[in-house]
């Protein structure tokens, strides 16, 4: 929720794979103008979560507007 593109995360699993980690969120957006800015917006997102966290090798996002 610390980044402008996320309103509010609904849920978010973690799994440890030896070194590796899975990460799954689903988190209500920011609005944008298109489904386009939205994958974008979730991208960096993404980005910026495995610069902070590179042990993350995968990751899943969902974009929903409730739980």
């Amino acid at each position: 929720e610390a980044q402008p593109q996320v309103v509010r995360v609904f849920n978010l699993i973690t799994l440890q794979l030896g070194d590796d980690v899975m990460v799954a969120v689903k988190a209500c957006m920011s609005p944008t103008e298109s489904p386009l800015q939205l994958v974008d917006a979730i991208n960096t997102v993404e980005a910026s979560l495995r610069q902070h966290f590179p042990q993350v090798r995968w990751s899943f996002f969902e974009p929903d507007h409730s739980d």
